[in-house]
């Protein structure tokens, strides 16, 4: 099997993003690679609801910290990324969008290994690998 070109490691905004971002490090001649980085977010208005009106959120300011705080992560592990971007909406669209639109060859992505009823109702990585057109590389993260 020949080394994976374009790699999108998908992260959420827990401190176990690490452990991702340093699972994708790891990968045979990932620095060869071509990597992007991605945070996807509930979007503010979904988060706070008719709360929106009374808060003065500026998106634009929210997404540039998290993407900050993403960049933090990401030169705390060690993984040499291209670049890295923060999105608002769901998860899972958001990452096979991004990794179809970039020809990404491989999905790295994080999953906390729930079953049962939790896993029913829904897990970003179980879609992500269930709907991805490319390779998906789940990371157990432990907690």
């Amino acid at each position: 099997m020949s080394a994976y070109r374009k790699v999108l490691v998908a992260v959420d905004s827990s401190d176990e993003a690490i452990q991702v971002l340093q699972a994708a490090r790891a990968l045979p001649e990932i620095e060869k690679a071509e990597v992007s980085v991605l945070h996807v977010a509930e979007h503010p208005q979904a988060a706070y609801g008719q709360w929106l009106v009374y808060l003065p959120i500026d998106e634009g300011q929210l997404q540039e910290k998290l993407r900050q705080r993403l960049d933090e992560r990401v030169e705390k592990s060690g993984l040499n990324a291209t670049s890295t971007r923060v999105e608002f909406g769901r998860a899972i669209d958001a990452i096979l969008v991004t990794a179809k639109n970039e020809a990404a060859e491989l999905i790295v992505i994080g999953s906390h290994g729930r079953h049962g009823i939790k896993l029913l109702l829904g897990s970003t990585a179980n879609g992500v690998l269930h709907r991805a057109k490319c390779d998906v590389l789940a990371v157990r993260i432990s907690e």
